[in-house]
């Protein structure tokens, strides 16, 4: 008989819960906005949110009021723009320019202290209210770097590319 140790069969959430705030520290807020608020450099997500040019950006009023000493400081139109189309709950059904992918296979580790449940369980849900087949698992006990089982993945695609 195989075994599939991904698959939790009965949990007592408040033990699971504390083992996970025990084994994986959460990030000081603000974690991904943090350029000038709690570190001098760009982290990765203000990298991410920058500019064609390469420099970096702030991409919420509470860092770059922070960062610029300024309590009336906004963010500019473009950049809101960029942050608009990087959102891709945007694009989600309603939007008659986009092309929706018909097969979504999403996975978020169970101990992902990085990003909440909220993302993926939000972003899986809106993409089956279109009526796309969309595949979804918290798989057990995987941080945020975690092996999602590359075999399941690779099975999916090759079902979804023969059409079975």
């Amino acid at each position: 008989m195989e075994l599939h140790t991904d698959f939790v069969a009965d949990l007592n959430l408040d033990r699971y819960l504390t083992y996970v705030a025990s084994v994986t520290p959460l990030k000081t807020p603000p974690a991904f906005d943090q350029e000038g608020v709690l570190v001098e450099t760009a982290s990765p997500e203000n990298k991410v949110f920058g500019n064609a040019q390469g420099e970096s950006a702030n991409f919420t009023t509470f860092s770059l009021q922070r960062r610029t000493k300024d309590s009336n400081a906004v963010l500019d139109e473009e950049l809101r723009h960029r942050i608009y189309l990087m959102n891709p709950m945007n694009f989600i059904g309603g939007d008659s320019q986009t092309t929706l992918a018909g097969h979504w296979y999403i996975r978020h580790g169970a101990r992902d202290r990085d990003t909440s449940f909220l993302v993926p369980v939000n972003l899986a849900t809106k993409l089956q209210n279109t009526g796309v087949e969309v595949d979804f698992a918290l798989p057990w006990n995987r941080p945020h770097t975690g092996d999602y089982n590359l075999d399941d993945l690779f099975a999916w695609m090759k079902r979804v590319a023969e059409g079975k």
